[in-house]
């Protein structure tokens, strides 16, 4: 893992990638002093509010649930690319509007 500040994918982004299965990933991180929820499924992400996506991903009533979790789990650090794609999620959408012409 590189620690250096000056070699962080962004300078606003710090955080943990999780790879729950070979379609879906979960990047858990701080941005702006703010934790923040990117679920990606397929490539496609969708920022989630963190309460809701601990409350629906990780509520649990059995330990041995949790132990099976974290032996199929991996964190990773993220990555520069996947950094720009949060980044991204974060921009408001480009909406087009075209004048119509008399």
């Amino acid at each position: 893992m590189d620690l250096d500040p000056d070699n962080r994918a962004t300078g606003t982004i710090q955080g943990q990638l999780l790879r729950l299965s070979k379609r879906r990933e979960v990047a858990i991180y701080l941005r702006e002093g703010s934790l923040w929820i990117a679920d990606f499924i397929d490539g496609h992400g969708e920022l989630v509010e963190p309460r809701i996506w601990f409350r629906f991903n990780c509520a649990t009533t059995g330990k041995g649930h949790a132990r099976r979790r974290m032996l199929l789990e991996s964190a990773v650090p993220l990555s520069a690319e996947l950094a720009v794609k949060i980044e991204s999620l974060h921009r408001p959408p480009v909406v087009s509007c075209k004048e119509e012409e008399p």
